[in-house]
């Protein structure tokens, strides 16, 4: 089914809680900046990948030169404190705070740290109605704040200040079982063109004979185009993991329509940028991968189709 809206609410990127041992939540921010430097931030306030899911902070920054400064830090849960009608989450002295489309945000964890403004440039999305499971109960949830958004401020290494400005993307999840409870993995990215927005996320469930739950957004400038339960997800290229000797997708050809629109995307896999194995919190092993790639796409909007091309991510999480 395609949309032109999106159902989102504030309330939607608020605190989620659940009374329940498996009960996870995480705010999720990243950035890429025009000086080269790029960072994910994300407040796990009960994080999905250690057991016990206890709360913890986690930064990432990736300099020019290709190196990653890795920051994470245990919080008290006495120390924690978030608002349901919104994206208002303090755990110790970092920091997610929404105010009508601007979100504050401040994390320090082992001297990598980072305080940034991210102005959200495109309407929030509620895929799914915001679950992408919900049975019996059970209850996995995604929504996604700011689908692209201009971000500003400050990135601290050791004793060094980089001024930073760019473009940024906020999510939020969360649920009251362990995702390996309902999914055995999924396909996750996205681009930020100079004119085009795309994000697409397919969830696998355990049995592989039944369909995924795919969830596609598109937008041009500040205009979001569609929104998609169904859309085209094709593999062209696979190829095993050099480590794990799993297989993972490394050309992927995404397609969709809705009203007078219509696209095409291609991803070609140039090189694997992150790649490791989750804590073992199972009795298997669990995986993810993120993959730079090249990107291609054709859009016809009514009469008129548009060319682009760059160069973006994508991702591939492997619970089972």
């Amino acid at each position: 089914m395609v949309s032109p809206s999106t159902g989102y609410d504030d309330e939607d990127d608020g605190l989620h809680p659940f009374n329940d041992e498996e009960y996870y939540e995480w705010w999720y921010f990243d950035a890429q900046f025009d000086n080269g430097y790029s960072c994910v931030l994300t407040w796990h306030w009960r994080n999905a990948f250690l057991k016990p899911h206890i709360p913890t902070i986690q930064i990432f920054t990736y300099t020019p030169d290709g190196k990653r400064h890795i920051g994470m830090a245990v919080v008290k849960p006495e120390e924690c404190d978030a608002k349901r009608n919104k994206c208002d989450v303090q755990m110790g002295e970092s920091f997610a705070r929404q105010d009508g489309n601007r979100y504050q945000v401040k994390m320090h964890a082992k001297g990598v740290g980072a305080e940034l403004c991210f102005q959200g440039e495109l309407p929030g999305w509620k895929p799914t109605s915001g679950f992408v499971y919900q049975d019996k109960g059970v209850e996995q949830g995604w929504v996604i704040a700011v689908p692209r958004g201009h971000v500003e401020g400050q990135l601290y290494l050791g004793d060094k200040t980089i001024a930073v400005k760019g473009r940024g993307y906020h999510d939020h999840n969360w649920g009251n079982r362990n995702l390996y409870d309902c999914f055995r993995g999924w396909h996750w990215g996205r681009l930020f063109d100079p004119k085009y927005t795309l994000i697409y996320a397919l969830m696998l469930p355990l049995d592989n004979t039944k369909p995924v739950t795919p969830s596609l957004y598109l937008a041009k400038g500040d205009k979001l185009l569609l929104t998609a339960s169904e859309f085209g997800f094709i593999v062209q290229k696979e190829e095993a993991d050099e480590v794990t000797k799993k297989p993972t997708a490394r050309d992927i050809v995404l397609s969709g329509k809705g009203r007078d629109i219509q696209f095409k995307c291609y991803l070609k896999t140039k090189r694997v940028v992150e790649q490791g194995k989750l804590p073992q919190i199972t009795e298997w092993p669990q995986y993810n991968w993120r993959f730079l790639a090249d990107y291609h796409a054709e859009v016809k909007i009514g009469n008129s189709v548009d060319e682009v091309s760059g160069e973006t991510i994508h991702e591939f999480l492997l619970l089972r």
